[in-house]
């Protein structure tokens, strides 16, 4: 055989036999990137009316223990959010530190835990779903397996994650999620989210999923789209100029910067 052909029976194989937890670990692997800035646009809408469209910058670094991030959100258009901010800090806790800047009030806003569960911007995503999942959060249950989303030819593994405590479950706002895994770059296509009343609630959908960083195998989707199953609201989350060589400081991460505005 050449090694095309075994390469594609290779990645059809139910993610090498690994267990949940070892799939999510790599999962987290394959997307943590240790700094990057990236313009974004997020769309949001419902079916009887204009969608409206905010423009930001995102920067996200590894902190210093090598698994939490934190990330600073800066909105540049339209007119009524320009310069707001947002500043996210994870913390080992679980207990993350969400701070929203309003120029227009010169005032930072802390959202609490249990808001963090609340719109993130008017979107469909939330403040938990900006922040990243980190694998000690939940427990893990393999569903099977089923084709790729966006490629057939691939065997996605379909994992049932559920809280490790009451903590991360009053964060995130979700009973639980089901995600289906890509076996070639461990990274998720989509995603079905569930209230904690056990009814389906969001369904998320990661294309156009890109090598970012070649030499660390580093990925990033860079279209998202996620709809309300229960209100039909849609959103959609594009990244461009994703750049992986600045050196970000750590003060860009702080209280101090976000209340900055240029």
């Amino acid at each position: 055989m050449n090694k095309i052909v075994l390469t594609l029976i290779f990645f059809s194989l139910p993610t090498f036999a690994m267990s949940a937890k070892e799939i999510m670990v790599k999962n987290e692997e394959a997307r943590k990137v240790s700094v990057y800035e990236a313009r974004a646009v997020l769309t949001t809408g419902n079916a009887g009316e204009s969608p409206k469209v905010k423009d930001f910058t995102i920067w996200r670094k590894v902190q210093p223990d090598g698994i939490h991030n934190s990330t600073l959100t800066r909105f540049h258009a339209p007119a009524e959010v320009r310069d707001e901010g947002i500043l996210i800090i994870e913390n080992a806790s679980g207990k993350n530190d969400v701070l929203l800047y309003l120029p227009n009030f010169k005032k930072i806003r802390r959202v609490e835990s249990q808001q963090q569960s609340g719109s993130f911007m008017g979107s469909v995503f939330s403040y938990s779903d900006i922040a990243t999942p980190h694998v000690d959060d939940y427990q893990y249950k393999t569903l099977g397996t089923e084709p790729c989303m966006g490629d057939p030819k691939l065997t996605c593994t379909k994992i049932e994650n559920t809280p490790a405590n009451e903590e991360v479950k009053n964060r995130i706002g979700y009973s639980k999620s089901i995600i289906w895994v890509r076996p070639d770059n461990f990274m998720v296509e989509r995603a079905d989210y569930y209230q904690t009343d056990g009814k389906l609630w969001k369904k998320l959908k990661a294309t156009e999923i890109k090598i970012i960083d070649q030499k660390n195998k580093k990925w990033l989707a860079h279209s998202l789209s996620i709809t309300n199953q229960i209100t039909n609201d849609f959103t959609e989350l594009h990244f461009s100029n994703v750049d992986v060589t600045k050196d970000i400081s750590d003060a860009l991460f702080t209280q101090q910067n976000l209340q900055k505005v240029k």
